[in-house]
């Protein structure tokens, strides 16, 4: 009613009339539509929550996804086949998942992440993950955002027991427990840290990404060590086709306190070349002393037979009893067993892998008239007063007068370094080494810088002789030592059978002093000119930097760097 019944004039609203005071009957009260208008609006939201919250989201298959369902709400279902990559500053989380009909990368923002890894909901490599959220789709891309943590849910697999040289590229995504002896822990590029572990059987390297770290809240050192036995729960991943292990967390890698056996003992009488590659324990004496440009060998000898022990010398220098290692000195070693032009040789990758039982028998001091080619092999004490010094590309030699006669004192550049300064002409001393022989003529090679102890320096303490490293002109590659790491340098020698990696290509390069690894960058070998002529048996002359890798020397040229100069043989 918009008019007066009385009256007859229009009052609108009102519910008395305005011009004749006439009380108007049967007019709904406006405050009665807004309070019905309210809780008509509750119940129409509360309705809609509930069916938001409990109805079922449709489960479909990655394969199913397309355009029409971009924005759609939808759950998927699959394996984890990628390790999930975290940014910790921006708080960003993503992962794939894999069904029978497609991949899909998941992710997660800020504080849905935050509640992701407070909850432990981050999927690991080879898990079941169950998943809702919203699908983006776009003409070459796809990708859930998940909205609410809670709808992330994973399995993960029991791990099953397995040694290590067990696994098999058929093992990808299959969770497995192993326990082996951490061997080496190192960064082959940025944002990668690879932990290898061994058991009696084999050796793995264990991935573990910054990404991984971060998940794990790792900032710093990691809470393990080489050296350490260790259990891990991991999934298989692979590498070039080669097994690697990926962990949930880095709390899955547990140190144990019970040592683990990863090498049995042997006999060095029943190793043969068909031994190659296998990790063996020898026990015996040191019967021979042979220092070198980038290390040291020793010849162990336990009465069945003997080996070669090669001690690179950034090992040989972490040695805790290292200036007791003497011909005579009782020793235990670990190592792999290698092949160097027919010989064997056993190779330690670890400081703890050489102990020292008993230190060898104090050398006997003596003079240079007394010495002959029967004492080679002998570790001699000598006193005498140094000549001018000789430089060399790998050290410096010095002849040694005792009033009886002169020999030559041989100081490798490792050794060099760490012997008495004011060494020269004039200068008295008492020098401990092996007696060796080269070109006809005897010479005294300490093994250490300890092992010359100045008694009188010369009147006039000159610098210490540097060796000097001539550009262009080839260094002897035996002469080489971990020293010469950083400087550029010209080799030259024969090729060996080539190696390709994921990088590029490597070659072993040796001449009559030893052996180096050629090292080509990918880029670099496609620039070469001769590249198709780099075969094992070319010799080349090569002009690159020195680098080490794992205990290895290396020369890396340009593209310029590597002339072919002979033809195979």
């Amino acid at each position: 009613m918009s008019h007066c019944p009385s009256c007859g004039r229009y009052v609108g609203p009102y519910e008395t009339c305005p011009y004749c005071g006439a009380r108007l009957t049967g007019r709904l009260s406006i405050r009665v539509v807004k309070v019905v208008a309210v809780l008509l609006t509750t119940v129409g939201l509360f309705l809609l929550w509930l069916a938001a919250t409990h109805a079922e989201i449709p489960l479909i298959t990655i394969g199913q996804a397309g355009a029409t369902m971009n924005m759609a709400y939808v759950r998927l279902e699959g394996h984890c086949t990628r390790s999930p990559t975290y940014d910790p500053e921006s708080d960003y989380l993503s992962f794939w998942i894999e069904d029978d009909t497609g991949a899909i990368r998941v992710s997660a923002y800020r504080a849905e992440t935050r509640r992701i890894i407070a909850a432990g909901r981050v999927p690991a490599l080879g898990d079941l993950v169950d998943v809702a959220g919203t699908l983006r789709v776009r003409e070459d891309f796809l990708a859930l955002t998940i909205n609410v943590p809670e709808q992330l849910h994973i399995t993960r697999a029991a791990p099953e027991e397995r040694a290590i040289g067990d696994l098999v590229p058929e093992d990808q995504y299959r969770r497995v427990r192993v326990r082996g002896e951490i061997r080496e822990i190192y960064r082959p590029y940025e944002g990668l840290t690879l932990v290898t572990i061994r058991d009696g059987s084999g050796s793995v390297p264990i991935a573990l990404s910054d990404d991984l770290l971060a998940l794990s809240g790792i900032s710093g050192t990691l809470p393990f060590t080489t050296g350490q036995t260790v259990e891990v729960e991991a999934a298989v991943s692979l590498y070039d086709e080669t097994p690697q292990l990926v962990p949930a967390s880095v709390a899955d890698i547990v140190p144990l306190a019970q040592p683990l056996v990863v090498a049995a003992p042997v006999h060095l009488g029943d190793l043969t070349p068909a031994d190659e590659g296998r990790l063996v324990f020898v026990r015996g004496r040191v019967s021979d002393l042979d220092p070198f440009a980038a290390g040291l060998k020793f010849t162990l000898d336990d009465g069945s037979g003997e080996i070669t022990v090669l001690l690179w010398q950034s090992l040989y220098e972490e040695l805790p009893q290292r200036d007791a290692l003497d011909i005579g000195a009782e020793v235990e070693v670990q190592g792999e067993i290698s092949v160097y032009r027919g010989r064997l040789e056993l190779l330690p990758e670890l400081p703890s892998d050489v102990r020292l039982l008993s230190p060898g028998a104090a050398p006997v001091e003596t003079t240079v008239a007394a010495l002959t080619p029967d004492d080679i092999g002998a570790v001699v004490t000598l006193r005498g007063v140094l000549g001018s010094p000789q430089t060399f590309s790998a050290g410096v030699k010095y002849p040694l007068d005792d009033g009886s006669g002169q020999i030559i004192l041989l100081l490798w550049s490792d050794v060099l370094r760490d012997a008495p300064p004011y060494l020269g002409a004039g200068a008295r001393v008492v020098v401990t080494g092996q007696v060796s022989e080269y070109q006809g003529a005897l010479e005294i090679v300490p093994s250490r810088g300890a092992d010359v102890e100045l008694v009188e320096p010369a009147a006039l303490p000159p610098e210490r002789p540097t060796p000097p490293a001539p550009e262009n002109v080839p260094v002897p590659i035996g002469d080489l030592t971990a020293a010469d790491v950083g400087q550029t340098l010209t080799l030259s020698g024969r090729l060996g059978e080539r190696e390709d990696f994921s990088k590029g290509v490597k070659f072993p390069l040796s001449d009559e002093s030893g052996s180096i690894v050629l090292l080509l960058w990918q880029n670099v070998y496609d620039a070469l000119p001769a590249a198709d002529r780099l075969t094992a048996g070319v010799v080349v002359t090569v002009t690159g930097r020195i680098e080490e890798y794992r205990g290895t020397l290396e020369i890396i040229p340009a593209a310029d760097g590597v002339q072919v100069a002979g033809g195979s043989r």
